[in-house]
């Protein structure tokens, strides 16, 4: 069927006068925004490109592209050419030029344009011009940009190739890098708000909406008819929808621009969340604009395309009965403008916008106390800034979680770029991400400064424990603070004090003011924070960091921020004095200095974070949480690591232990990551070691649960590091400094009547055992013949060679505490033998049967006087009046295990041996 539109010659004309209408008002309100000069900026500008001349901004050369087709230049365009270059006379008309049109787009002629406005321009240009040919255009309008500027416009040139952007590739026309995410939306922006300044007009205007969809047969109907004249005319595309593909990607963007304009940003924002409602019936607001201008309406106020734009969002959350919504869009619409209505001069409040505004507030219901508040947004405290940030970020996230869950349910039909995803996702999670610790930015362009005269910094209890700060603004009497002015809350004055720096509170006539007065923080520590905190600079991340995963680059360490960890002793002048200045051990008493560690991390996406620890072993705590980087610091090396102590005694020792316990620490776990570092704290043992989940902190309360974390299986060997304040005197530092792999040892310290036992595996587990010393024979001989008997048997069993095993013996040094290792000759074997064999089996049970030169005893035959047989038959087998123990020289576990768990059954069963051999010798003794 023939496609035969119903419009007429007469409708034509009258929708091509109601647009040229609207468009001379537009610029005309687009003009009375500028100053002089910029007026003649705009005025002027058309003939720029129209002509070439050595006295105009732009020129090069005569041969650049010039000429914009059908331009007959108004009077006040050639007042304003006399104005610039006097003389100048226009060329004759001619009808191959190669530029088509010149547009101004974005809030210019509308509500929303402030003195500080841009000027984006499209210039579109012949599609067959040459490369060279546009490389030497783009050089004239970044000349005639820079002219613009020293005229004070901010002028943005955009070359278009009219084939191009209707296949969706094109530059950004905004004057940022839309990437691949807009393109139709970009084309709906400049359909309503468009300002013709010469050349071919856009035909879109004699489009009517009910054939958008039909758009190329309807004008070829208008062509074959001869109703237009096609060399009038431009093709910028049809919008007879949005599509689905660009929602993703323009609330990506939208959400990107409002880390630093936040109102503006939300308004367009909500726009792709309504036409995201909409889908797939999607009505592109540009139609508004063209049903009212095709029906005769070209009053500039009714189509601002500002005002059309807040008029379809409003009635989207009308709909969805959202009021405080609806408030945030308005105050949004109202900052856009940067109109004050009660701060207005009289010429201001003569003006078509402060009548437009004030028609609108009123018909909200704004007060006289609403405006004022709005209107001192400057002065804003920053708890108001923070509420007002919340509502914001809070409705942006609301509407991407909207869009995203859309794009998933549609991903079939969605092509965004995985980059501009990736980034644009990865810069929104960094700077509205919040967690505890984090600091937030609260101010994503609300005010321009948030900068205070004074700052409080109360303190809430006083308990070093459970001590809480608050960040407070303004001032209060009688120690009433009343909500509004407690900023921050955190039992971190680190956080506090890096949130303000992060927020820029401070400038350099801030005044901190402390509350109370004398508590555990002076004026002079303060002022030392201050001086630290204040040298810290937040940077934005570039692009490429944002790509990649977030990382650390700086630690700040701050110890004991706000804490004496002598207050008692302090309070009283009594300090303890000792030579020996440990930080985590301090005198003879072993005191631990450092009860506190705040932590700023400062990554490669921007972002700071504090960690707060506190307790006993706080910096071990913090060294845990940095070692979780150890993968990237092993490829990369640590990032710079700054510690800062400001305690009020003993801060000299405290810096130089935390300095050498960072370094130490953290570069042997680049060499030895599989070393576990052994730390005294006090009277605590700390194991730092690095497992494949990540690091663990193994705190032992005392000797005995130390040795007994060393006697854990290790999969593989370990080789235990020792911190060089841990452990003085004692024999662990000489016997783990001998370890070998694949070796067993045995070291043995006699003291009196008590010998020391300690047994090394070939996988560097501790075994520990105190024994009595006997008369008729040295206890090392027995276990060096059960270690020989085990290690035997295991040859035949495993086919495998015999393992190697060392003795030595510890000594204390003459005038020392501290220990020196000989090695000892191992006894011949013939001296290793026993005179009677006594073996055990335990079964899976756990059940032990002993074996006396070959004899059983089995549970199943004695019960509880297996022990009791046993003894007494060792006793017949022995000497009279032999009185030493009984040694077993051989154990056989059921799951066959490690060498440490067959001595720990044969030192158990032994232990049961003996104390049934003494119950014997007591009975059989004669009366």
């Amino acid at each position: 069927m023939k496609f035969v539109p119903d419009v007429t010659a007469g409708d034509l004309k009258r929708w091509h006068q109601s647009f040229d209408l609207l468009n001379r008002s537009r610029l005309q309100r687009a003009r009375d925004r500028l100053t002089s000069r910029q007026q003649q900026v705009l005025d002027v500008l058309p003939l720029l490109f129209h002509l070439n001349h050595p006295r105009l901004p732009g020129f090069i050369h005569h041969k650049v592209t010039a000429g914009i087709a059908q331009f007959n230049p108004d009077h006040t365009q050639l007042q304003a050419l006399q104005q610039l270059a006097r003389g100048i006379k226009l060329p004759r008309m001619q009808h191959d030029y190669a530029l088509l049109g010149v547009y101004l787009m974005g809030s210019v002629g509308s509500v929303a344009q402030s003195h500080g406005s841009d000027l984006d321009v499209w210039l579109c240009h012949d599609e067959s011009l040459a490369s060279e040919a546009l490389s030497e255009l783009q050089n004239k309008c970044h000349l005639i940009e820079t002219w613009a500027k020293q005229q004070g416009c901010e002028l943005h040139v955009f070359l278009m190739n009219l084939s191009d952007f209707r296949r969706g590739q094109h530059r950004s026309a905004e004057g940022d890098d839309c990437g691949s995410t807009q393109h139709i939306l970009l084309l709906d922006e400049f359909y309503r708000s468009a300002v013709w300044l010469a050349g071919l007009k856009p035909r879109w205007w004699l489009v009517p909406n009910e054939y958008e969809r039909k758009a190329d047969d309807y004008w070829q109907f208008l062509l074959n008819d001869m109703q237009i004249h096609p060399e009038q005319w431009l093709d910028f595309g049809a919008i007879p929808s949005i599509p689905i593909s660009e929602f993703v990607g323009a609330g990506l963007w939208q959400l990107n621009k409002g880390l630093h304009a936040p109102y503006k940003a939300l308004l367009k924002l909500l726009l792709n969340r309504h036409y995201a409602s909409q889908y797939p019936n999607i009505r592109p607001l540009c139609w508004d604009l063209k049903d009212l201008v095709h029906d005769g309406n070209s009053d500039a106020g009714d189509c601002d395309a500002y005002i059309l734009m807040l008029r379809r969002i409003s009635d989207q959350l009308a709909q969805e009965g959202n009021q405080q919504r609806i408030e945030l869009v308005r105050r949004a619409f109202y900052f856009k403008t940067q109109l004050r209505l009660t701060q207005l001069s009289r010429q201001q409040s003569d003006s078509w916008r402060s009548h437009t505004l004030r028609q609108l507030t009123d018909a909200w219901g704004w007060n006289r106390f609403q405006l004022e508040d709005l209107d001192q947004r400057e002065q804003w405290w920053p708890t108001r800034v923070a509420q007002e940030r919340h509502a914001l970020i809070s409705e942006m996230l609301s509407s991407y979680r909207l869009i995203a869950n859309f794009s998933q349910k549609h991903s079939h039909r969605i092509r965004v770029s995985r980059r501009d995803m990736r980034l644009l996702g990865n810069r929104l999670y960094a700077e509205f991400d919040a967690r505890p610790g984090k600091i937030i930015n609260i101010n994503p362009g609300i005010v321009s400064s948030l900068g205070q005269e004074t700052l409080h910094l109360n303190l809430c209890n006083e308990d070093q424990e459970q001590q809480r700060w608050q960040l407070v603004v303004g001032d209060w009497k009688d120690d009433q603070i009343r909500p509004e002015q407690i900023l921050k809350q955190s039992p971190s004055l680190i956080e506090l004090l890096c949130f303000a720096q992060f927020n820029g509170l401070f400038t350099p006539h801030t005044r901190i003011r402390l509350h109370p007065s004398d508590n555990s923080l002076n004026q002079y520590q303060v002022q030392e924070l201050l001086q630290r905190v204040r040298a810290l600079e937040h940077q934005s991340p570039s692009s490429t960091e944002l790509q990649q995963a977030a990382r650390p680059i700086n630690w700040q360490l701050f110890v004991n921020v706000a804490v004496d960890p002598q207050q008692q002793l302090s309070r009283r002048g009594m300090q303890k004095v000792s030579n020996r200045d440990d930080a985590l051990g301090y005198s003879s008493a072993h005191d631990n200095l450092i009860l506190t560690v705040d932590l700023l991390t400062i990554n490669s996406w921007g972002e700071w974070h504090v960690n707060r620890f506190t307790g006993s072993v706080a910096l071990l705590d913090c060294l845990q949480h940095v070692l979780q980087w150890l993968p990237f610091a092993r490829e990369h090396g640590w990032p710079e690591m700054l510690s800062h102590s400001l305690s009020q005694t003993h801060a000299g020792a405290i810096a130089i232990r935390v300095e050498q316990l960072l370094h130490d620490v953290l570069q042997h776990f680049l060499q030895q990551p599989r070393s576990p570092y052994l730390i005294e704290v006090a009277e605590q043992y700390c194991l730092l070691e690095y497992q494949s989940d990540g690091p663990k902190l193994l705190k032992a309360d005392n000797a005995r649960h130390l040795l007994h974390i060393l006697q854990r299986p290790r999969e593989q060997y370990t080789a235990y590091v020792f911190d060089r304040a841990a452990l003085p005197g004692s024999p662990l530092r000489n016997i783990f400094e001998h370890s070998r792999s694949g070796v067993w040892q045995l070291f043995y310290w006699h003291q009196k009547q008590t010998m020391y036992l300690y047994f090394l595996d070939e996988r560097g587990a501790l075994l520990h055992r105190t024994v009595t010393a006997s008369t008729q024979q040295h206890p090392v001989l027995p276990v060096l013949r059960f270690l020989r008997q085990l290690d035997q048997r295991w040859q035949l069993e495993q086919q495998r060679g015999g393992r190697k095993l060392l003795l030595s013996e510890l000594k204390r040094q003459a005038n020392s505490y501290e220990f020196e290792l000989k090695r000892k000759r191992l006894p011949e074997v013939a001296e290793q033998t026993a005179n009677i064999d006594l073996r055990a089996v335990i079964d899976e049970q756990q059940q032990p049967t002993l074996y006396c030169n070959n004899e059983e005893f089995s549970i199943w035959q004695y019960g509880d006087d297996l022990y009791l047989a046993v003894a007494a038959a060792v006793l017949k087998l022995r000497t009279p009046g032999s009185d030493y123990p009984c040694y077993l020289t051989d154990v056989e576990l059921a799951d066959n295990g490690r060498v440490i768990d067959h001595l720990e059954a044969k030192f158990r069963i032994e232990q049961q041996l003996n104390q049934a051999l003494q119950i014997t010798t007591l009975t059989t003794a004669p009366a």
